[in-house]
């Protein structure tokens, strides 16, 4: 299993031999109103915490990465994550599940 943003293989197996990530909202609650799996983000402890400061707590570079999703056939999207240039890689069923999503909610 990869990070969806370093593509990196996530850092350790538990103990039940599954692997260790950190499933973060894509998206804070202003843009779901309800709770879907679709909008959790599988991610390495360190890209967690990236993204969640420099996206989740930046408005504006969570709307662009909203309509990038929401208007794209890409699966991949570039992030800033502060100095970091990077992107998030969605596989397709995901991107198409949270794109359907999206366009049904507004």
């Amino acid at each position: 299993m990869a990070c969806q943003i370093c593509e990196h293989e996530m850092p350790f197996k538990k103990r039940n031999g599954e692997y260790y990530f950190e499933a973060v909202e894509a998206f804070s609650n202003g843009y779901f109103s309800k709770e879907h799996v679709a909008q959790y983000l599988a991610l390495c402890p360190l890209c967690a915490a990236m993204y969640k400061e420099f996206i989740k707590h930046d408005a504006s570079a969570m709307r662009e990465l909203h309509d990038s999703l929401k208007n794209s056939d890409e699966h991949t999207f570039p992030l800033q994550l502060g100095e970091v240039e990077t992107s998030i890689r969605f596989v397709e069923t995901h991107f198409r599940d949270i794109e359907t999503i999206l366009k049904q909610l507004t």
